[in-house]
């Protein structure tokens, strides 16, 4: 019996998502060197905010792939 897998050929909704928060990240840290503080509504944790949405970013990226 053949196994079959399916391909689905396109990024994924949460490829995206990730993609977006890695990109928001790196554009709160550069804002951070600007003076303006994108993510005060967290207040003393807006400190570590690019680092956590990097995280969140990156784990999303490698949800969809597969170990070897």
């Amino acid at each position: 019996m053949k196994t079959v897998k399916e391909d689905t050929g396109g990024t994924s909704f949460i490829n995206i998502i990730g993609g977006l928060l890695i990109a928001f990240a790196v554009i709160d840290f550069a804002m951070s060197f600007a003076g303006t503080n994108l993510t005060s509504f967290m207040g003393p944790v807006s400190r570590f905010s690019p680092i956590i949405f990097g995280l969140i970013g990156s784990t999303l990226l490698n949800v969809g792939k597969e170990g070897s």
